[in-house]
């Protein structure tokens, strides 16, 4: 059935190989545990049908010199000197400036959401319409010469009046990581031409390789805070989907000997998350980075979820250090000056499995999960997980 060139031998980044062939015969057969998550996996594929295609050339910031295909973004808590805009920006930490240059991320995001939803459909659901248009999303945003991005982050989260772009931008990025799992379920269906396959391959071999050598890219992995999850999570995603061992290894031993060690106190804490406006959701933010990681790496045979800081604290640790207050953020005293978004537990659910911890699955399991093809995939998961369980304990 599958004819494409990388067929045989497919990366799967955050799904396994007997995790989607799993899914996709109890989808066959409508499995009870499956019904409610396809039905919100093919409403949101069937949305994604007529949205898009995106472009980081359709929308360009006014009076900054840059190619039309580099991708822009601006930091979202700076904001003009109230007396002179010729000034440099001010930081208003955790106050998001509504005035600032958004357009390419957000093109970013919707094409990542739209290519992982309709990749996902188009395997699981056996639907070549689904393929068909992803396949085009792909296209313009990664390959067609006149829409597609060049691809680097040299102009992300940039600050008027101060730069032109931050290593702090790359965490824009970070969307990649589903539109990477998309393609690879897409890519599984046979339905993607060869040469756009590797095409896009060509694309993030090139962006792995900015991610790793180029200033921003360095300073994002040594920062250590969530920024350097991300830049980690990012390098061990691009570096799956591309077969590139030497990084992925590379990212595996970063997480294990730097990002986690250094950054989670004994308790499970994060000093530097703590210390943001937005505490809770940084330090949930930064538990989704390092569940990202520990769930790729776990498809590579690869442990990093028993990773041990000082003592004995391990990821474990934080997630029972944040969990009460997840579950009800009213319980959090430190600054969290917006009001919590759960969007992000999809990080329990990865860990409860990782850890065979059901306590975490029950926890994610009691939140209202956000309508989108990212959480119906994570329950399909889960359900596939809890009724292997089931039967070897039957």
């Amino acid at each position: 059935m599958v004819s494409t060139a990388y067929a045989a031998g497919i990366p799967m980044t955050l799904v396994s190989d007997a995790e989607a062939e799993a899914l996709h015969s109890a989808i066959g057969r409508k499995e009870a545990w499956t019904l409610n998550a396809v039905h919100r996996l093919r409403a949101d594929a069937d949305k994604r049908l007529k949205e898009g295609p995106w472009s980081v050339t359709s929308e360009r910031p006014q009076g900054i010199a840059m190619d039309i295909h580099d991708f822009y973004s601006e930091a979202p808590y700076w904001w003009p000197h109230a007396e002179d805009p010729k000034a440099p920006y001010v930081r208003r930490d955790g106050q998001t400036n509504p005035a600032r240059f958004v357009a390419n991320k957000n093109s970013l995001s919707a094409m990542a959401d739209a290519v992982f939803s309709l990749g996902t459909a188009a395997y699981l659901l056996d639907d070549p319409r689904y393929a068909q248009r992803a396949a085009r999303d792909i296209n313009t945003w990664f390959i067609n010469p006149k829409t597609r991005m060049n691809p680097h982050m040299e102009y992300s989260q940039a600050i008027r009046n101060v730069n032109t772009g931050r290593g702090a931008g790359i965490v824009d990025g970070r969307v990649f990581i589903r539109a990477i799992q998309g393609m690879e379920f897409l890519a599984q269906t046979g339905n993607w031409d060869a040469k756009d396959q590797a095409a896009v391959h060509k694309w993030f071999q090139d962006y792995l390789h900015w991610l790793t050598t180029s200033d921003y890219g360095n300073a994002e992995q040594h920062v250590g805070n969530n920024h350097a999850s991300w830049w980690t999570a990012q390098v061990a995603a691009v570096s799956s989907f591309v077969d590139d061992d030497a990084e992925e290894k590379a990212a595996f031993n970063w997480y294990r000997d730097h990002i986690f060690p250094r950054q989670i106190k004994p308790d499970g804490s994060a000093p530097r998350e703590e210390q943001r406006t937005r505490s809770l959701w940084y330090s949930a933010f930064n538990l989704e980075a390092f569940a990202n990681t520990c769930r790729i790496a776990q498809l590579k045979g690869v442990d990093l979820w028993s990773v041990h800081a000082k003592g004995s604290t391990t990821i474990a640790t934080v997630i029972e250090y944040l969990q009460p207050f997840l579950t009800d953020p009213k319980k959090w005293t430190k600054d969290q000056i917006v009001e919590f978004n759960n969007d992000g537990l999809y990080a329990l659910a990865y860990a409860g499995m990782g850890l065979k911890k059901p306590e975490y699955l029950a926890t994610y399991r009691k939140h209202d999960h956000p309508e989108g093809a990212w959480l119906a995939l994570t329950d399909l998961l889960l359900g596939r997980f809890e009724a292997a369980a089931h039967q070897t304990r039957h």
